[in-house]
This record gives C-alpha cells, sequence and structure tokens, in this order.
C-alpha cells in the first residue's frame, strides 16, 4: 500500500525518473498496446513480396527530405574497429542551409601515425558549396551504391593528430563498406518488455504521447566489414575492420534536448557484435534502454531484453568512466561485458555546440572474449561555444 500511494518519487538528479505506484500496471498496459503493434507489423511483413521490400529498403537507404522544421535531421554514422586497434569513424547529418554536423577520426595502431581527426573538430560544423541532398562536404562524402549491401566513404583533405593539433597530414580516403548481415530497425524490433518498462518510468498524459510522437526519429543499424585504402602524406595503408552503420532520420533534432547517453558498439573474436545504448532524453524517456546482439554462431540478430548500465551511476559530472562493467540478457543469453577506454577524443555537436561527444575508443571482454570497438558517450553543453573559454581558462 506504502508502494502505491507513493505516486511522485522523485527523479535521480531531478532527471532520471523512478518507479512510481503506477508503474508496474502501466508497464502492462504499455506491452499489450507494443504486442499489438508489433503483432500487426510481423503480419504486414509477411504479406509484403520481395518487390515492395525492396523498395522500401531503397527508400529508407536514399538521403530524406529535410523537413520544414528549423532543425530537421538526416544522418549517416559509421564506426569501425579491429583487433590491432585500428579505429576508423565517420559522421555525417545532415541539417538545413547546406549544414552537415560531419566529422572523421582514424587511428592507425602502428605506432607512428596515432589517432588523427577531422581537421575543424571540436567543431563539427561543415558546409556545402551549395546544399544539396547528399551526405557530402569539404571533402568527405558518404554513399549508398546498393541498398543494405554497399556503401562508399571517401575523405580528400587535412586531418590533425589528436594529441598534438598543430600536426596536420593531407589524407586520401576511399572505403567500402559491405554487409551481408540483417539490419535492426529501432521502430520495430526492440524488445517490447524492456521497452514497456522504460516508457512506465514517465508520467503519462495527452502532452506527454504528443511528445512522444513529435521527437520519434526512424533510426536503424546493421554491422559489416570496411575495407579500403587510406594515403597519409603520401603513405599507404589498408583498411578491414568491423563496422557499425546507422542512419538516423526525422522531422527534428534537438540536441539540447538531450541530457546524456552511453552507446556501446563493438565485435568480439568469436564474431558476436553488439549496441548496447541508454538514452536519456528527459521530455519523453529519462532511461531508454536499447540495443541487441548478433549472434555468428545463430546467425540471429536478438533484442537486448535486460541492461543493468544505469547512466546516472556513471559520470553525471561530465567526465565518462574509463573502465566500467554492465550485464545484459539477449536470446537468453546472459553477457557480462568489461570496458577499458584506450583513447577519449571528443567534439561538440552542431553549430551552437549544444553538446560534448566523446568517441572513446575501447577493448572489451565479454564473457572471457576480447572484443574491440567503441563508446559514444554524450553530455548536455549548457554553456555553447562559451565552453572554449572556460576550458582554457581552467587548463
Amino acid at each position: 500500500m506504502n508502494k502505491l500511494r507513493d505516486c511522485n518519487s522523485q527523479p535521480i538528479f531531478n532527471v532520471y525518473r523512478r518507479p512510481d505506484g503506477f508503474y508496474w500496471p502501466k508497464v502492462f498496459v504499455m506491452f499489450i498496446l507494443l504486442s499489438i503493434k508489433q503483432i500487426f507489423h510481423k503480419i504486414k511483413t509477411a504479406l509484403t513480396n520481395e518487390e515492395t521490400m525492396l523498395k522500401f529498403y531503397s527508400d529508407l537507404e536514399r538521403p530524406q527530405t529535410l523537413s520544414n522544421h528549423d532543425q530537421p535531421i538526416d544522418a549517416v554514422y559509421f564506426n569501425a574497429a579491429n583487433k590491432n586497434g585500428d579505429h576508423l569513424v565517420v559522421g555525417t547529418a545532415r541539417r538545413k542551409r547546406g549544414l552537415i554536423d560531419g566529422f572523421l577520426y582514424l587511428k592507425i595502431n602502428d605506432g607512428k601515425v596515432g589517432l588523427l581527426e577531422s581537421f575543424k573538430l571540436p567543431d563539427t560544423s561543415l558546409y556545402q558549396e551549395k546544399e544539396e541532398q547528399k551526405f557530402a562536404a569539404e571533402g568527405l562524402k558518404v554513399e549508398c551504391l546498393e541498398p543494405m549491401k554497399k556503401w562508399k566513404i571517401i575523405y580528400q583533405g587535412l586531418m590533425k593528430r589528436s594529441s598534438d593539433p598543430k600536426q596536420s597530414f593531407q589524407v586520401d580516403m576511399d572505403i567500402m563498406y559491405t554487409s551481408n548481415l540483417p539490419f535492426f530497425n529501432f521502430d520495430t524490433d526492440l524488445d517490447i518488455f524492456l521497452t514497456a518498462k522504460c516508457m512506465a518510468l514517465e508520467k503519462w498524459s495527452k502532452e506527454y504521447f504528443k511528445l512522444l510522437k513529435q521527437h520519434h526519429q526512424t533510426h536503424y543499424e546493421q554491422y559489416g566489414s570496411l575495407k579500403g585504402r587510406v594515403i597519409i602524406n603520401g603513405e599507404h595503408f589498408q583498411i578491414n575492420m568491423e563496422s557499425m552503420r546507422d542512419h538516423s532520420f526525422g522531422n527534428h533534432r534537438e540536441w539540447k534536448n538531450l541530457h546524456k547517453y552511453n552507446l556501446q558498439m563493438f565485435t568480439t573474436e568469436n564474431g558476436d557484435r553488439f549496441t548496447v545504448g541508454n538514452i536519456c532524453f528527459p521530455i519523453t524517456l529519462s532511461s531508454f534502454k536499447v540495443g541487441f546482439v548478433y549472434s555468428a554462431a545463430d546467425k540471429k540478430v536478438y533484442p537486448i531484453t535486460h541492461n543493468d548500465f544505469e547512466l546516472y551511476q556513471h559520470g553525471e559530472s561530465g567526465t565518462p568512466p574509463v573502465d566500467y562493467a554492465f550485464t545484459i540478457k539477449a536470446g537468453g543469453k546472459t553477457y557480462v561485458v568489461k570496458v577499458d577506454v584506450v583513447d577519449t577524443p571528443h567534439f561538440f555537436i552542431s553549430k551552437d555546440w549544444e553538446c560534448k561527444v566523446f568517441e572513446r575508443f575501447c577493448k572489451f571482454n565479454v564473457n572471457g572474449l576480447n572484443g574491440w570497438g567503441a563508446s559514444e558517450w554524450q553530455h548536455r553543453n549548457v554553456m555553447g561555444r562559451d565552453i572554449m573559454e572556460y576550458e582554457t581558462n581552467r587548463a
């Protein structure tokens, strides 16, 4: 009875909502609603012929028409690594008026080149010469060649050493992404019970569900491989990495509405692939746990059904942890994930620098198996571009 009366439990740090007296009834209601939605989706998919499905893939993979909102979003992102400690991260997000939120990281772990980053970083604002419906700006171009199969990444321009920004390098990159693995659509493939529990944490109202609809974004991910060549100051390097690729688009994305998120993307030595995340978007979902596991043995993708990683337990002051662990469940199997961060470069996203994003290159261990990949960690930056002066004075 005391639990039922506790209908106004205070959020942790006034941000992360906790279960109240109506939590489990709300979980039950939302689970039923999501189950019905999932059933209709499966029926629709089963009745769809191959030609229609191929058109759906083609429409999904192309650059989307931007909405009339001031801050529409259409973003493609690659995060790749291999067991040797090499990394490549590419991000291009189309916005209005020819603005591309773009960035590039390249690490050749040979003891000489090290970690290179886009010449403009920590600023991610790239501009097209004229506004085009392409993921391209200032020497960086990402293009779909075959839906759900092949993408091309091209870059020609300067990059700088992350540890010594005064050192610049001429970089010529020609990389091909290929995949024969299934993609995971966050609209339809997330575990509905875990999603129901995340939604039940929030205060429901007509306005709440209106906000959910307004801020909805389509997001899907697919694992594959990156192969190609990079020329750095005339020296040739071959690229061969496992890669996660995603595509996100929606009516609008205002980075200032994101409080914090943490996303892990990695591969283990047995060929399994993992995406594990927790997103704090306080106006709709203060703890949205997402992700999936591709099992190489089963050749199947399983949604994560349990994740004990809590955002409020890590780095709320703005400094993310460099070693941590968590447990997830997917496909009826439990995975104990240990993370050791090797590099922590960062940038400020969008033209007003609303958020600080750490692209953390990591070593992983999952149930005793070694892994490699990245942890992307975001924090709200309330100071905007003034943060540079603050950090300079603090140093």
